[in-house]
């Protein structure tokens, strides 16, 4: 509870307000003028409600010379001072309804936009949403962090997919050896641009390998004769050996062939029967001559066949296939073509060695099968081991040609605008897998997944937020409705939610007036031209009220409300008094600004009717020096009587001995008497008449006329009017030097007082 406003300075005209006299209880009512400072203090208590200086630091004192300060007193003697441009502490307890309030939650003058209604949804919704609004600003802080740190990584990786969505560019695969199919291909883009020369450029061929023909060679060694007889070849060969000279046989062959008659072409003896001329042409017959022959080709064919050259023409052929292969180099990478021959130059020699003794053997025994089938098998094993590099060569020679011709269909068809996309989506997808990339896409990927928890979050939190709002502001729609009926008012509102359109969360609703809809905005008709001033002001009391009804914790809260009746009429007035009754039954403290003396009166009165022994504290804001204003006590009652009223109260304070000025109770006489007239005859003596004119009329009342009552008071009137009238300037110009006689006064202040109180003269 607030107990004491102990001093404010430099705010307003409350320059410097002293309070310290006047203690505050349960219900505090302050009066003031308009224009007297309510709304400055007002404002002071609402920054003090929400912390915020700029509300007083925007009403500093204009011609102050101190700093702004105020110091303030809650229960139990602690204090609160506003000093160095803040407060010492906050008190939220504080609930203000002002002008302020109106302009901030409700309407500036004739509009309400977006900001009124989104500042109404926080004061409708109360403590009770405080929890629910705040984990829904955490979860959507928390999700707009979340989302700035993936948006913030995104912005890191835009420059890297320059031309690729994000997703296209995610999806990259990993290219193996980039660098090394980027360097092909630029090569592929720099020969596109000289097809024709490169395709001219020889390809390499296979070298033709050599054959030996095993099986010829060995069918030869193999064949016989079968009718030449053995013994025939011993008895030529002894012959031959005997003779002892090169070319012996070829001799005795030729001369074979001139026998005849069986005569010898030499001696001319007869041969007939001769075993030595017998052999001779056993050995030298056609057929053994035809044999013989071949046995000699073939040896000539093996020597050539087994000759080192055919290695050394394969070696070249190599040698230039070699060189083909290396033209191609630049764009074709091929694996190297090598001819190791020396293994092959040695079993070449072997080989032949082999072949040519079994043909000495066959020259030697042409009748005679030479060469086995182990000869065989070696001589192929040898033949191989010569063949072997050569098929290694060409198989290099064959693989480098395959990648040649592949190449030169590769380049036919190649084109500049291809290769240079295919490079650049390698180099795309080498800057995908860049180990700086992956780890943004890491770190992305993780930030994507509190993002989508925390909008998950944001969204069961709002969930929430929107179940408690449909709920309060439903309640909030009916008790407003009632609130507004009960005021006399000829409007109400309808369809009162929530949303969360735009920047944050805020009310909707609309007007009902005459059963036809009213815009909030736009129109006609609308919330601007349809409503007076004392409908809207009465609307933002309904709002407020509503909510602060509507707050569990009202018996913790100070309610201040600043001038609740302005605009209003005199059933709005009354009902007013009977909410804020109710509000000062339930709240922990109520303090209510009033610049009308009598709807304060009114207000104590109400409440001291349902509990007289409540506590009351009734002050004013009044004029001070030099203008300003400053805190004194407030006699509401004697603030609120009528002129009779007020004169009977000076008559009967000098009958009781109390100070009083005789000058201003002498001319208090004929105004006090008028007033009783006036109420006991209501309605039958004009306002316009003076004192003497009243008694004349009384005097001169027929008998039908109420006022001939009161003829028995004519001498005593008279009397009194000729006293009294001596202190009055429009009887007396001279009134204010006529010296006053107390007992005198006395004894016509007695004389009229009797007279009102009993209705006859004093005798």
């Amino acid at each position: 509870m607030l107990e004491r406003i102990e001093e404010i300075q430099s705010i307003g005209l409350l320059h410097t307000a002293n309070g310290k006299p006047y203690k505050y209880f349960k219900a505090t009512l302050i009066y003031a003028d308009n224009g007297r400072g309510k709304s400055t203090l007002a404002t002071v208590l609402r920054s003090l409600s929400t912390g915020d200086p700029s509300l007083i630091l925007s009403r500093k004192t204009v011609d102050g010379t101190q700093p702004p300060k105020a110091v303030l007193q809650f229960a139990n003697g602690q204090k609160v001072t506003f000093s160095g441009n803040a407060w010492s502490e906050q008190r939220p307890e504080l609930v203000v309804f002002d002008s302020d309030f109106i302009e901030r939650n409700v309407h500036s003058g004739s509009v309400i936009n977006t900001g009124h209604r989104k500042n109404l949804l926080e004061f409708a919704l109360g403590e009770p949403a405080v929890a629910a609004r705040a984990a829904v600003d955490q979860a959507t802080a928390a999700a707009k962090t979340a989302t700035d740190k993936v948006q913030e990584i995104i912005g890191q990786l835009s420059g890297y997919h320059s031309g690729l969505s994000l997703f296209e560019f995610e999806k990259l695969p990993s290219t193996p050896d980039a660098d090394g199919q980027i360097a092909a291909l630029q090569k592929r883009l720099i020969a596109a641009g000289n097809t024709a020369a490169i395709i001219a450029k020889p390809v390499p061929k296979q070298v033709s390998e050599p054959t030996f023909d095993f099986e010829t060679l060995f069918k030869e060694l193999r064949r016989s004769l079968i009718n030449v007889h053995a013994d025939a070849e011993q008895v030529v060969k002894q012959h031959l050996q005997k003779i002892g000279r090169n070319g012996a046989e070829d001799w005795l062959s030729q001369g074979q062939q001139y026998e005849g008659d069986n005569t010898c072409p030499y001696c001319g003896q007869g041969t007939k029967d001769n075993d030595l001329i017998r052999a001779y042409q056993t050995h030298f017959n056609a057929a053994y001559a035809a044999l013989k022959k071949d046995i000699a080709d073939l040896h000539d064919t093996l020597v050539t066949d087994t000759k080192a050259t055919i290695i050394d023409t394969f070696s070249q052929g190599i040698a230039t296939a070699m060189a083909q292969a290396a033209a191609w180099s630049e764009q074709v990478q091929t694996k190297p073509i090598a001819l190791v021959d020396a293994p092959a130059r040695l079993a070449l020699a072997e080989l032949q060695n082999l072949v040519l003794d079994l043909v000495k053997r066959k020259q030697a025994s042409p009748a005679e099968p030479v060469g086995t089938a182990s000869d065989l098998e070696k001589a192929r094993s040898l033949w191989q081991q010569v063949l072997t590099p050569m098929q290694s060569a060409n198989e290099a020679v064959k693989d480098a040609t395959a990648l040649i011709t592949a190449y030169q269909g590769q380049l036919a068809t190649d084109s500049t605008q291809l290769l240079e996309q295919q490079i650049k989506q390698i180099e795309t997808c080498k800057r995908r897998h860049d180990s700086v990339v992956v780890g943004l896409f890491g770190q992305l990927a993780t930030l994507r997944a509190n993002a989508a928890t925390a909008e998950s979050t944001k969204k069961t939190e709002r969930d929430k937020l929107d179940a408690l709002m449909a709920t309060t502001l439903q309640q909030y729609e009916k008790t407003i409705n009632n609130l507004l009926k009960n005021f006399g008012a000829s409007f109400s509102i309808k369809g009162m939610t929530a949303n969360f359109r735009g920047a944050g969360p805020r009310t909707e609703y609309g007007l009902v007036l005459r059963g036809k809809h009213v815009a909030l905005e736009g129109g006609p008709p609308s919330f601007s031209t349809t409503l007076s001033e004392g409908d809207k002001r009465t609307l933002a009391f309904a709002f407020f009220i509503a909510s602060t009804f509507a707050d569990a914790k009202l018996s913790t809260k100070i309610v201040v409300i600043d001038d609740p009746m302005c605009s209003l009429d005199l059933n709005r007035k009354h009902h007013t008094r009977s909410v804020l009754k109710n509000l000062h039954s339930k709240a922990e403290q109520l303090i209510v600004l009033a610049h009308d003396p009598y709807f304060i009166r009114d207000l104590r009165d109400a409440i001291c009717r349902d509990d007289p022994a409540a506590p009351i504290t009734t002050l004013q804001l009044s004029l001070a020096g030099n203008n300003y204003t400053d805190f004194s006590s407030f006699d509401v009652d004697k603030e609120c009587e009528s002129a009779y009223f007020q004169h009977h109260r000076l008559l009967n304070e000098f009958t009781e001995g109390r100070a009083a000025d005789s000058r201003i109770v002498a001319k208090a006489l004929r105004p006090m008497l008028e007033g009783y007239l006036h109420r006991r005859f209501p309605g039958l003596i004009p306002r316009t008449l003076m004192f003497g004119q009243v008694v004349a009329l009384i005097r001169d009342a027929p008998p039908t006329s109420p006022l001939a009552h009161a003829k028995n008071l004519v001498s005593a009137l008279n009397d009194i009017n000729e006293y009294a009238g001596q202190f009055h300037h429009d009887v007396n110009p001279s009134a204010d030097v006529i010296n006053i006689v107390a007992s005198e006064l006395k004894t016509f202040v007695d004389r009229s007082l009797g007279l009102v109180h009993s209705g006859t003269p004093l005798t």
